[in-house]
């Protein structure tokens, strides 16, 4: 069976009922889901659980606690991920969320994992109104995650992965980006 699942993360004026990319072939479907604000997050989640979708990750800015939220609406019903980072990005993931804060024009990018993607369609960039921007990039594979993570460093301040399965997945995409100076987080489980 192909899996569905849905990619979440906070935008200002975003619809939460509106798709932002979708990937879809043989191998699935994985939509990208924005929201304006952290508190529409569990009614998103639960909406799309009883829709049938089947895997959920979300973007780190929920962090841990927004991660417990989601879990707690869904229980042991739907897996839920959320992105985390290692200590090897702790300095500068510290950096880039004091930056945010300060109102400073920051560009990230989402390297979704699945399987078929092709990074010259399936990719997506949101241009904020106060500068920065935000590219949601799907790559086929980690080994493609962690070649576009190489080719885009010097123009992010962020990387995040969705898609892997385990750390040792994705050590490519961090080795990338921790030695072009940019955190990068991933899926966790």
């Amino acid at each position: 069976m192909s899996e569905d699942r849905v990619i979440i993360y906070e935008e200002v004026g975003a619809d939460p009922l509106a798709d932002v990319l979708v990937i879809e072939n043989e191998h699935g479907r994985t939509r990208v889901r924005a929201v304006p604000e952290p508190g529409q997050l569990a009614g998103l989640v639960k909406r799309l659980a009883a829709e049938g979708v089947d895997r959920f990750e979300l973007c780190g800015g929920f962090g841990a606690v927004g991660h417990a939220e989601a879990r707690r609406v869904l229980g042991e019903s739907v897996p839920v991920g959320a992105i985390y980072y290692g200590f090897e990005s702790l300095t500068s993931v510290a950096d880039y969320k004091a930056r945010f804060e300060a109102g400073e024009v920051l560009a990230e990018a989402f390297l979704i994992v699945h399987p078929g993607a092709d990074p010259g369609s399936d990719r997506v960039v949101r241009h904020r109104d106060e500068g920065g921007r935000t590219t949601l990039l799907g790559v086929p594979d980690l080994a493609g995650a962690a070649a576009a993570a190489a080719a885009m460093a010097g123009e992010l301040q962020l990387i995040e992965v969705y898609g892997g399965r385990r750390p040792d997945d994705a050590e490519p995409v961090i080795r990338a980006a921790v030695e072009a100076g940019v955190p990068v987080g991933m899926s966790a489980f």
